[in-house]
């Protein structure tokens, strides 16, 4: 495992966010190695974790949407996401604009908002981005996603600004003024 010596304050955060984490053998066969999500509730598997930055990324999928979602999120959360705003959409005539975010840029707004955990919890950035890390195996220097975050370019940025979690910033930051401090500060860490 990358770094493991972050995984005890990533989980110690996303308890304290009030997301449940549990450790075992449900944390195997998940989208990711060592990580897996039933019912909302984050299992982990210490022994084929990569990196606990994963743990991050996968809650971040969860963050941006409404709480009394998370208990409907498993193993493969962009198909419970469209599924909810499918039923939504059937339900009501209208799509939800935060599940319709959630399906669009939930991606991207994830990695934003773990790279926002990492550097609010002091630890290194190699324990979300590392080799192998969003399929990125080879590349020179700094992790590909790493940088265009760094350069103020990820779109994660601007939409975690639009749902009010930061500020808008980098090149983003004359889009918008929502009166909080700029990304990478958060002013929240999740929706609700």
């Amino acid at each position: 495992m990358y770094h493991p010596e972050a995984l005890e304050p990533i989980v110690a955060f996303l308890r304290g966010i009030g997301m449940q984490v549990e450790f075992g053998e449900g944390g195997l066969d998940g989208f990711l190695p060592g990580v897996n999500i039933r019912a909302g509730v984050i299992h982990v598997h210490p022994e084929t974790l990569m990196g606990p930055g994963d743990l991050l990324h996968e809650a971040g999928h969860m963050i941006v949407l409404p709480r009394r979602y998370w208990p409907s999120m498993n193993r493969d959360m962009q198909a419970d996401i469209e599924a909810l705003l499918a039923e939504q959409t059937a339900r009501d005539g209208t799509p939800d604009p935060v599940l319709v975010r959630a399906v669009r840029q939930g991606e991207i707004m994830a990695q934003a908002w773990s790279y926002a955990v990492v550097l609010h919890l002091g630890l290194p950035q190699e324990c979300l981005f590392f080799p192998g890390s969003y399929k990125h195996m080879e590349y020179q220097g700094i992790h590909p996603i790493l940088a265009w975050i760094e350069r103020g370019t990820h779109y994660g940025q601007l939409d975690l600004a639009e749902a009010g979690f930061t500020g808008f910033s980098g090149m983003f930051a004359y889009m918008g003024e929502n009166g909080l401090a700029p990304f990478p500060q958060m002013a929240k860490w999740t929706l609700d």
